[in-house]
């Protein structure tokens, strides 16, 4: 009988391994992206133990494993979060987490400067991308804030053009979560440049624009209300937070048919006089 692998069976395996062989003996890369997969689906489900992380950092270089990361989070939109605790885990338990920031810095500033060209090949890719510098920059804030200065103009950039160049539904909707989650850190950061995001934003839902669908709308909505009261949630009233919805309530139909009647009634009798 053949039994299903978890990821957590499938963890405990690489963890096994890496135990049990020499340095000779890595893991290959296809390996390595499927322990990517095992621990994103786990990180779905709560925070991932320590022990998760030191499987790879013994199994790879600080290269090999920082191209791995960058291709799976331009691959999966879930990874971007994990990718950041990996790096942050790596540089503060292992001498080579330097090297391994090093080299996803360069791949996150890379991304950035072809960014029209990977925008064209793929806006899915381009999105993702997007998602790792803000996730990355929050890391890089913690390890060097100096470094982490280096991501700012391309969060702003990059937003821009989720917002501004020909944007699709996908496209509004990442913006408009990244400035909800993010508002409060770009508005320290520059606070002009938020306030035309938000002119932008409010353009947009004004404008007639079919990928501005109603959830984006929704989400544009917390944006201007999150601008609005200083980016704290618990500062919004609570009337502004209450679920709005286009159905009207219910009504009895016997009462209808009296308004009907009334209205009819009282019209006949005008006609009269």
């Amino acid at each position: 009988m053949r039994f299903h692998r978890t990821p957590f069976d499938k963890l405990r395996s690489h963890s096994f391994m890496t135990t049990s062989t020499s340095t000779e003996n890595r893991i290959d890369d296809e390996q390595l992206r499927e322990l990517f997969s095992s621990l994103a689906t786990l990180a779905q489900q709560g925070p991932l133990p320590v022990q998760a992380y030191t499987v790879l950092i013994h199994n790879h270089s600080p290269e090999a494993l920082a191209e791995q990361l960058h291709q799976k989070w331009l691959a999966d939109s879930r990874f971007a979060p994990l990718a950041s605790d990996i790096v942050l885990h790596v540089r503060k338990t292992n001498s080579s987490g330097l090297a391994l920031s090093s080299c996803v810095l360069a791949l996150l500033l890379n991304d950035y400067r072809n960014r029209l060209e990977v925008r064209s090949r793929s806006t899915l890719m381009f999105r993702n991308s997007v998602k790792a510098i803000f996730q990355m920059y929050t890391v890089f804030l913690k390890i060097d804030g100096c470094v982490a200065q280096c991501l700012v103009k391309p969060m702003f950039k990059c937003l821009d053009i989720l917002l501004d160049d020909h944007p699709s539904y996908e496209d509004l909707e990442m913006a408009g979560t990244l400035l909800s989650e993010h508002g409060s850190t770009l508005y320290n950061l520059n606070s002009y440049l938020v306030d035309r995001m938000v002119v932008k934003i409010r353009a947009k839902m004004c404008s007639d624009d079919e990928a501005v669908k109603s959830d984006i709308r929704k989400i544009f909505l917390h944006v201007m209300d999150l601008w609005a009261w200083g980016w704290n949630e618990l500062m919004i009233p609570e009337c502004l937070t209450m679920p709005y919805t286009d159905a009207h309530p219910p009504q009895d139909p016997s009462l209808q048919r009296k308004r009907d009647t009334g209205a009819k009634e009282f019209g006949s009798k005008e006609s009269v006089v």
